[in-house]
């Protein structure tokens, strides 16, 4: 859109009085250079008259001369409603502008004034009238194809009423006309995602990094589209360019930490999770990656000790006592297993993985045991996964956990202690034997 020179108000601070003066002083000087300019062009006509007077005389055909003088008498024209309709423009008189334009349009079959249909065009968004302005863009746009202004300009009208595929094509050809034009690439970027062409827009950025490469909302645009097609390594690779560049982003950190663990890489998980935390400290999501990424690398001290660094801001975290519980679980260390799932109950004691968490305690201990008997499964180990059991039963009770404590309790259903168990052993209610001291 062509920037209005005048737009600064001039008037700005003055009086009413003074306003008044300076708008009427305007208005005589404006009306006097129109005036001047009207005597001007009148006497290079008069002056065309004389001249051809003088042909005339000198023998020349009456058809040459008329020529000459219909030719001087058309630029004379020409000139004339141009110059008044760019006058009333810089003036802001929009319609008075837009009339000697479109007399511009009509006559000029020398395009001796292209800029005709930005300007023209500019006046009807002036006068908040987009319909007649996509009108005129569209005109000047068939008249000079090669004008990327106007393309430019059809495209945004386009894409202001919601015609996206149409407002590709426009864009499409700004970009061939001005392919160094970032902003346009944007704009086609933008559409071409509104039209679900994601592989496009990849590509489209991909044009802008090139111009571009330190250009952080192209990269981390282009990271989520790619996110959106599953191409992991491409959103890494575009996210680790961003990590280069800039020390201090901090988001792009959680992503690639995020991006890495999903990914099964642990190390360079925590790498990134640590790099987070030096720029936003104490932060319990970030620090609850890098103890579930120590879990998986089956370091479970390194697990613990970063968890009871989430609990020293947060003492009540509950999801965090089960992760404690469990890697002590992972570690044979079922007393300190049961402490930490206990302290889950106690905080919510609807909490379903608490319960579940302490049900594993218990799973565990027992499976430890029988491990030692080569197998053999007797009736204290049967009672401790009866003490499992009773614990799935009741994480139950919490529906975002039913399914979890379902498939525990099939799995310990086949080593449930049996009437003829019970019967055999009358006067035996609880586990007993070394293995087992830790329930005691």
């Amino acid at each position: 859109m062509p920037i209005n020179p005048l737009d600064n108000n001039p008037r700005e601070g003055l009086t009413v009085n003074q306003a008044t003066f300076f708008k009427v002083t305007r208005s005589i000087i404006v009306g006097g250079l129109i005036f001047i300019m009207t005597i001007v062009l009148s006497l290079n006509v008069l002056t065309a008259e004389a001249y051809a007077q003088k042909k005339k005389k000198k023998g020349e055909s009456n058809g040459e001369v008329d020529a000459e003088m219909a030719r001087k008498k058309y630029i004379f024209e020409l000139n004339k409603s141009w110059s008044f309709g760019y006058e009333n423009y810089k003036n802001k008189q929009y319609p008075s502008s837009a009339k000697h334009f479109w007399r511009v349009v009509k006559l000029d079959t020398i395009n001796r004034f292209p800029k005709v249909y930005r300007y023209m065009g500019d006046c009807y968004l002036k006068m908040d009238n987009p319909d007649s302005a996509q009108v005129v863009f569209e005109l000047g746009s068939k008249k000079h194809p090669d004008d990327a202004h106007l393309h430019r300009m059809v495209g945004f009208l386009k894409s202001q009423r919601g015609q996206v595929d149409e407002a590709i094509i426009e864009y499409e050809k700004v970009a061939e006309l001005k392919p160094e034009s970032v902003d346009d690439l944007r704009q086609l970027a933008a559409l071409y995602v509104k039209a679900d062409r994601i592989d496009d827009a990849i590509a489209t950025y991909d044009k802008i990094l090139t111009l571009n490469p330190d250009d952080l909302d192209a990269q981390n645009n282009q990271a989520a589209l790619m996110s959106m097609t599953g191409d992991i390594e491409g959103v890494i690779a575009n996210k680790e360019k961003i990590r280069a560049q800039d020390p201090q982003h901090s988001r792009v950190r959680f992503d690639l930490g995020k991006l890495y663990f999903d990914n099964g890489d642990y190390e360079k998980s925590i790498e990134l999770f640590n790099e987070f935390l030096t720029l936003s400290p104490n932060d319990a999501a970030a620090m609850k990656y890098i103890g579930d990424s120590y879990n998986n690398l089956e370091r479970y001290n390194d697990a613990i000790a970063q968890s009871k660094k989430i609990l020293k801001n947060q003492p009540n975290n509950k999801e965090v006592m089960v992760d404690i519980s469990r890697s002590y679980k992972e570690l044979g260390r079922f007393s300190s297993a049961r402490l930490y799932a206990n302290k889950a109950r106690a905080v919510d004691r609807s909490y379903g993985l608490g319960w579940i968490a302490l049900g594993e305690a218990y799973e565990a201990s027992a499976e430890h045991c029988v491990g030692q008997k080569d197998g053999k499964v007797e009736f204290n180990d049967k009672l401790v996964y009866k003490l499992a059991a009773i614990q799935y039963e009741k994480a139950r009770n919490d529906l975002a956990y039913r399914q979890e404590a379902e498939r525990h309790l099939s799995f310990v259903q086949a080593v449930l202690p049996t009437a003829d168990d019970y019967f055999m052993h009358k006067n035996q209610s609880k586990p007993t034997g070394e293995c087992y001291d830790w329930l005691n």
